[in-house]
């Protein structure tokens, strides 16, 4: 299991999070003990937090997106 999670939740469409690609690409040692988990935002939020926390991480980051019309 991952001692380090990066998720965030997509607004419409399921798209690579490049943000937190180029986080676990400079982890270094680290790298292999991180986990990337995408989620939509028609997932119910208590889903997406049982989920996260099933995989029982030491480090939880949630990356955030603003997307402009």
């Amino acid at each position: 299991m991952p001692s380090i999670v990066l998720a965030t939740i997509n607004a419409r469409y399921y798209h690579a999070s490049l943000g937190l690609r180029y986080l676990v690409a400079n982890m270094g040692a680290l790298q292999s003990e991180t986990q990337i988990m995408e989620f939509m935002l028609q997932h119910k939020p208590a889903d997406i937090v049982e989920t996260l926390l099933a995989t029982q991480p030491k480090i939880i980051g949630l990356g955030v997106y603003i997307w402009n019309i």
